[in-house]
């Protein structure tokens, strides 16, 4: 039987900032690591690129805006996208408040699932691979109201009963789970309980033969995915932030029959139009 890879396509952490957009000697166009300037051209090419190769699904983990602004620039680029995707937002999205972002994303009104509009749970198969992608909003608080002004991500108890019925009861045994914030990054950025907690669900799930990739922004790694092994059948994967440096890329996840994996980009970088 012929053998099929299941490939996703994962932006994360594109920081737009309208008015600096193709204004590289713009004050504040650069901060740091990231170039504002060139973030909405690596958008673009980011969406040409999935639209040209077509893989099986598209997945953004947030922060697409850096600061309080319109999601137009970012949702005329994301509705272009051709194949299946799917989001979950970062704290700097969050500025411009949780109803608002809701709103111009287009899903307000939506059904909440685990307190979240943004949380879901997708069984992917192509011929014998197969593997179950979760997405987490880790931005809700236990009150169910959005979390502000925090770079800490967390897992309420619903969302922790939510994932604790998809990992273990999936069909699948490679689960990718998705979100803003890392439970394997620096101890800063999510809640220490969650994390450990969140650990002794992955060791029953690998008492039951399956495997979690947990993949994340937020720390702004580059040029490459930083890969850190927990513990057994949990592995997290920090991916390249888009915003980083004037030549970034989008992340290429590619699974395969037998559990195993492979990371590999797509460059994204500043045009001669610039």
């Amino acid at each position: 039987m012929e053998q099929y890879s299941l490939r996703l396509y994962w932006m994360t952490d594109i920081h737009l900032v309208d008015e600096l957009t193709g204004r590289p000697d713009a004050a504040g166009a650069i901060w740091m690591e990231r170039h504002y300037y060139a973030a909405l051209d690596k958008l673009r090419q980011a969406v040409d690129i999935v639209n040209r190769e077509r893989p099986d699904y598209v997945i953004c983990t947030g922060d697409v805006i850096d600061r309080e602004q319109s999601l137009d620039s970012f949702m005329k680029e994301w509705e272009r996208i051709e194949p299946p995707k799917a989001f979950v937002p970062g704290n700097h999205d969050l500025s411009i408040g949780g109803e608002a972002f809701e709103e111009q994303f287009g899903i307000a009104g939506q059904p909440l699932t685990a307190g979240s509009r943004f949380n879901r749970s997708i069984a992917m198969r192509k011929g014998e691979t197969e593997v179950r992608v979760l997405l987490l909003d880790n931005y809700i608080g236990e009150d169910g109201n959005r979390l502000y002004d925090t770079c800490e991500g967390t897992i309420t108890e619903e969302a922790f009963e939510w994932l604790e019925n998809e990992i273990l009861f999936c069909p699948e045994s490679l689960i990718l789970l998705f979100s803003h914030n890392g439970l394997g990054g620096p101890e800063e950025y999510f809640d220490r309980r969650a994390v450990a907690r969140f650990a002794e669900l992955a060791a029953r799930a690998a008492d039951r033969g399956k495997a979690i990739l947990h993949l994340a922004g937020h720390h702004h790694v580059y040029p490459v995915a930083a890969v850190k092994e927990m513990q057994q059948g949990l592995t997290f994967i920090n991916g390249v932030a888009m915003i980083c440096e004037d030549t970034s890329s989008l992340n290429v996840i590619e699974v395969y029959a037998d559990g195993s994996y492979r990371i590999d980009y797509r460059k994204v970088g500043l045009t001669k139009a610039l």
